[in-house]
């Protein structure tokens, strides 16, 4: 077996020198060299200096660009087109499958298609981002709601509750209706 290693090898071998040698006939080596005198130290530096003024004008370019795509785009307009949802949560009182359960309970979240997206490496394919919130020496629950991708704050609420079983079903309810707004389904005040 070792023999027959070596002679494979040996023409593995010999099979690429011959390879090398008619690539060498074949093509022939010239190659230019450009000699420039160096840079004064003058010089070095203006072309640093305009380097810098490119670099942040395309970068504010680039700002502004994405300001006005922004500002473009409407919270309400944000929400209607969601389609995914990453829930968070700041506080050891409130767990983010509390409010998964809640929402895949309610029957407009399945009517809109909606996905809820869980772990924390998947949110970056989710729409929107549900932030939870509970203050310290407080029954206040806090949710803010943001575009994932653009970071515009599309919806921002309270509600007082006793605990996180007793807040998931109303912070629920609070989400759908800010959804159901922004798409034009929500009833109005004192319609039923």
């Amino acid at each position: 077996m070792d023999l027959s290693r070596a002679a494979w090898s040996l023409g593995v071998i010999g099979i690429v020198i011959v390879l090398v040698g008619h690539a060498q006939a074949q093509t022939p080596e010239t190659i230019e060299v450009t000699v420039r005198p160096s840079e004064s130290v003058e010089q070095k530096v203006a072309n640093e200096i305009k380097e810098k003024q490119l670099r942040e004008a395309a970068e504010d370019r680039i700002a502004k660009e994405k300001s006005a795509q922004a500002v473009s785009t409407s919270p309400k307009m944000l929400l209607s087109h969601a389609r995914t949802i990453f829930i968070t949560t700041n506080t050891t009182y409130f767990e983010p499958v509390q409010l998964q359960n809640e929402l895949r309970k309610r029957p407009e979240f399945n009517d809109w298609a909606m996905a809820i997206v869980d772990g924390w490496e998947k949110q970056k394919i989710a729409d929107i981002v549900v932030e939870i919130d509970r203050p310290f020496f407080t029954f206040t629950y806090t949710y803010k709601i943001t575009d994932r991708s653009s970071g515009i704050l599309l919806a921002t609420g309270k509600l007082n509750a006793f605990d996180g079983n007793a807040a998931a079903p109303r912070l629920a309810e609070r989400i759908v209706e800010e959804i159901k707004d922004a798409r034009g389904e929500s009833k109005k005040k004192g319609q039923k």
